[in-house]
């Protein structure tokens, strides 16, 4: 066995310098369009307290935080994000509704929904006396597999990397990016961005990390197919601290929505409680999961960044275009206020690094 002296040195130079350097993390929990438009607003928050300063070297993003992590981690302001959106200017930056649903959108669902009903009616007309998900069974072959497709996501990322001038590519970036997915038929976690999915395109890794089941259509990649990484995970905090990450802030979009006075959820429809039920859920697992971290990695830092369960408004269906700019204002405006009070350690912390490196 030989030794390549050279290579030892510089891994051991590299090894010191991460001891050395603390290296700070980004974790963007998904949340739909109005997940994602609290996030820019969130961050363009600490960005303003921080002077302008590009802090974190680790940046991982799940479903819509896979959109907005890719975009930071490629140097790109969540301040200038802010900007287009909230102005709405003719940017390719600009997340409007045809960067998720296509023109001919409508028609694709429609005909996916035509196909649910064909498929129920087929069933019952054939005399099916037992229970309804006795007969969604039978029918399982004839259902679609969601309503609506994730190539206009894909193509949108795409483009906006090329005419931005941006990378595609994850070994291109100086930062690190991870963008967590399930793979389907073997029910694991995949990371996009690691290993060999290291080579997959980062458009192509946003799309299948934000398939939300039953909405849109699982995303194949190289004959598999992955739905989005926040099934059965929050916030993917894990993958941050792996990394070595001495800090890790979490921003997590979606609280349960305790808004008082208002329509009772239960008069709002279908969506509405799967929606609230979709927060609990999410809540639950983030909580559940930043406990177990701050345990198994007691020298990392984490730090949650959150509306406030009383304050956090139910603007609308996550999928929702309507209240993106309301979003993204009160992401911003909360997060704001958080820093003032109690996110004010967080501030400290980060920019006595800053300053220490200045």
């Amino acid at each position: 066995m030989t030794f390549d002296m050279g290579d030892l040195l510089q891994r051991a130079m590299g090894f010191w310098r991460s001891r050395r350097q603390p290296r700070h993390a980004l974790a963007l929990a998904g949340g739909g369009v109005i997940g994602g438009m609290y996030e820019v607003g969130a961050v363009a928050a600490l960005e303003e307290r921080l002077n302008g300063s590009s802090y974190f070297q680790v940046y991982v993003g799940c479903s819509a935080g896979a959109v907005v992590g890719s975009l930071l981690a490629n140097g790109v302001r969540a301040s200038e994000i802010f900007r287009i959106v909230d102005q709405d200017l003719d940017d390719p930056l600009n997340f409007r509704r045809s960067a998720v649903y296509a023109a001919d959108s409508f028609r694709h669902a429609a005909g996916r929904f035509g196909r649910l009903l064909w498929a129920v009616g087929k069933n019952a007309v054939k005399g099916w006396r037992g229970s309804v998900p006795d007969m969604l069974a039978q029918a399982e072959r004839d259902l679609p597999s969601g309503f609506f497709s994730l190539a206009a996501l894909e193509r949108f990322m795409r483009d906006a990397f090329e005419k931005r001038g941006l990378r595609n590519a994850f070994g291109e970036l100086e930062p690190t990016l991870l963008i967590p997915a399930i793979e389907l038929e073997r029910a694991q976690r995949v990371v996009f961005g690691k290993d060999e999915l290291r080579d997959v395109p980062i458009s192509q890794a946003v799309a299948a990390s934000s398939a939300i089941p039953g909405f849109f259509e699982p995303y194949e990649i190289n004959g598999r197919d992955y739905v989005d990484g926040g099934v059965g995970f929050s916030g993917h905090a894990d993958l941050a601290a792996e990394e070595g990450a001495s800090v890790v802030v979490v921003i997590n979009p979606l609280v349960p929505n305790y808004e008082k006075g208002l329509t009772p959820l239960r008069n709002r429809g279908l969506y509405a409680i799967m929606e609230q039920a979709g927060r609990i859920y999410s809540q639950n697992l983030l909580q559940l999961g930043l406990a177990t971290l701050r345990v198994k990695y007691p020298r990392t830092e984490f730090f949650l960044i959150q509306p406030s369960q009383a304050d956090a408004p139910m603007f609308g269906p996550s999928m929702g275009f309507d209240a993106s700019r309301a979003a993204l204002r009160f992401g911003y405006q909360s997060t704001r206020e958080w820093l003032d009070g109690q996110g004010a350690p967080l501030l400290r912390r980060l920019q006595s690094v800053l300053q220490a490196e200045g």
